[in-house]
């Protein structure tokens, strides 16, 4: 079983053995730490601070004087390491050769992609799992939602409420 696998099972026996179907999972974490459950090993000042510099440079966004709109500084570039071991590398908007931006924003617009196959099943798995209540809908194109939120006013240049 993966670690995920075993995670899972004690959510699941925390959920049989409370009978809560909505679950906190700090309640749960107390709840298998009492039933012996092994903690995980704490991560390295040294990671953690790469972890808290990987947020950082995430959430760093810059305004462009010409449109006023703000944009992400720092991109991500994912790679996998000679051992196979996943990397992210980062680089600044204004460095990055198009190559890098290019691999940046496929990479992006993957995840997009990924998120909203999931998002499809998990409505069509719970329509077919509720037959007797009108279906849930969610439209994938979102060309119309990016255009309005882009016209909205002070979107993209943080005065947005």
């Amino acid at each position: 079983m993966t670690k995920n696998q075993q995670l899972q099972a004690l959510i699941n026996r925390y959920k049989q053995e409370t009978g809560e179907k909505v679950v906190d999972m700090e309640k749960v974490a107390d709840w298998a730490i009492r039933h012996g459950a092994i903690l995980p090993k704490p991560k390295t000042a040294r990671e953690l601070f790469a972890a808290q510099l990987a947020d950082a440079a995430r959430a760093e966004y810059r305004v462009d004087p010409k449109t006023g709109l703000s944009y992400r500084a720092n991109h991500a570039l994912r790679k996998r390491a000679r051992d196979g071991r996943q990397m992210v590398l980062w680089v600044d908007m204004e460095d990055a050769t198009r190559p890098q931006m290019l691999w940046s924003l496929a990479d992006r617009r993957q995840q997009m992609v990924g998120d909203a196959v999931h998002l499809k099943i998990d409505e069509m798995i719970w329509n077919s799992k509720h037959p007797d209540e009108e279906p849930i809908q969610q439209d994938l194109d979102f060309t119309y939602d990016v255009e309005e939120r882009l016209n909205s006013p002070g979107y993209g240049t943080g005065e947005a409420a």
